[in-house]
């Protein structure tokens, strides 16, 4: 950000934690680190992350193709459920 010239403007917002009521079931490691694929939608994954928004937290999901690396769906709400996902 130095470099740049960037700032910060961030203001003392912390996120509330809370205990997950999802599904937190081990599941089988089926793509093994092996993130380089050669066909399209051979392997999706997805990451769910959250950002202040006016001083509301909002949850945003993307699914990511792995072939290419590109974003083929998101999703944005207010709460972190399986509707969002």
């Amino acid at each position: 950000m130095k470099k740049y010239g960037l700032v910060s403007t961030y203001t003392k917002k912390q996120y509330k934690v809370h205990s997950p009521s999802c599904n937190e079931d081990k599941i089988a490691n089926v793509v093994n680190r092996e993130f380089d694929k050669e066909e399209s939608l051979d392997v999706v994954v997805s990451d769910l992350t959250y950002v202040n928004v006016k001083g509301k937290w909002n949850y945003i999901c993307l699914i990511i193709d792995l072939f290419n690396r590109e974003f083929i769906g998101y999703a944005a709400g207010k709460k972190q459920n399986a509707e969002l996902v």
